[in-house]
């Protein structure tokens, strides 16, 4: 008695050429290359995951400091960022020198002639990893980034200012400790360029 070839699991000839011509075909090629697309990048992002749970927890990429301390008796000069502070509504010039409004003193506290920033740059998130290498038993890292929250100090003083939406360049230095990744050493140039020349722009240094 002849046997149901779907009994004993063998597979119809012409049901073979009909899967062996699908998989040639271009919808085939390109199915099999998105799968393949997927499982690489599925890989690449549970290899990734701890050290970009390290680098989203660290608090300075998370959370920058906005770091700014100046006298409130600096030349004023309506093109620096003192005219942007004015125009922002954080202080107001007088011959005497500059007075925080309501607005600056949620950002700005006063100790005698000096204003300093009590306040974070915003928040950060990882968008996703560019490269990572392992160098000396380090693991350096380079991710895209963007801004999830801007303050306004941040919005308004620094050339150029982050941007919400945007992505930035970052760099990481990362060891395993205990089996947990931890950042040494963290570099937003698109950040800390500004506020570097920001900074020197407070303490009176101009280039």
């Amino acid at each position: 008695m002849d046997r149901n070839p779907s009994m004993n699991g063998s597979t119809n000839p012409g049901t073979q050429r009909s899967i062996k011509t699908l998989l040639l075909s271009p919808w085939g090629i390109a199915a099999v290359l998105v799968g393949i697309f997927l499982l690489v990048q599925g890989y690449l992002a549970w290899k990734d995951r701890g050290l970009v749970s390290a680098i989203e927890s660290y608090e300075p990429f998370a959370a920058p400091p906005f770091e700014l301390q100046f006298s409130r008796k600096l030349p004023y000069d309506p093109l620096s960022f003192l005219g942007r502070g004015a125009q922002a509504g954080f202080w107001q010039w007088t011959p005497e020198g500059l007075v925080l409004t309501d607005e600056g003193r949620k950002s700005f506290e006063q100790a005698g002639d000096q204003f300093v920033s009590r306040s974070s740059a915003g928040r950060r998130k990882l968008k996703r990893v560019r490269s990572d290498r392992s160098v000396n038993g380090q693991r350096e890292v380079e991710f895209f980034y963007e801004w999830a929250e801007i303050s306004p100090p941040a919005a308004v003083l620094p050339l150029p200012p982050p941007r919400a939406a945007e992505e930035y360049l970052g760099q990481a230095s990362l060891v395993q400790e205990g089996g947990v990744w931890k950042v040494t050493s963290l570099q937003t140039r698109d950040f800390e360029e500004p506020m570097a020349r920001l900074k020197d722009a407070a303490s009176g240094v101009r280039k």
